[in-house]
C-alpha cells in the first residue's frame, strides 16, 4: 500500500527532486495542507538555466491547488534560491505554479 506522502507526490506530478514532507487534514476547516520540500543539491537559474548549488531558501509560501474532494487544498513550501554569477540571487519557479 502506498503511503499518503507518496500518494500526493504522484498526484501532484512533482519532479524527483521534490518530496511531500507532511499532509495535514483539517476536518473542521475543510482543508488539506501539503508541505513540500526541495531535496536536490543544485537548482537552475530561472533566467539563464545555469546550474548552481542552493544558496538558501525563500520564505515559506502557500498556494491554492485544486480541491481534494470537498476540501480546499493548500501547498506549502520554501522555494530554493541560487546565486547566479550573472543574475544574482534568484528564486526558482515552483513546478506546480
Amino acid at each position: 500500500m502506498q503511503s499518503l506522502s507518496s500518494h500526493y507526490l504522484q498526484l501532484l506530478g512533482l519532479p524527483s527532486n521534490w518530496s511531500v514532507q507532511n499532509v495535514n487534514l483539517s476536518m473542521s476547516g475543510k482543508q488539506v495542507e501539503i508541505r513540500l520540500a526541495y531535496t536536490g543539491k543544485q537548482v537552475e537559474c530561472p533566467v539563464c538555466g545555469q546550474s548552481w548549488l542552493i544558496y538558501d531558501h525563500a520564505a515559506e509560501q502557500r498556494w491554492r491547488h485544486l480541491d481534494t474532494m470537498q476540501f480546499e487544498t493548500i501547498l506549502v513550501a520554501r522555494l530554493p534560491r541560487c546565486q547566479c554569477k550573472e543574475h544574482g540571487v534568484k528564486t526558482v519557479q515552483a513546478p506546480w505554479a
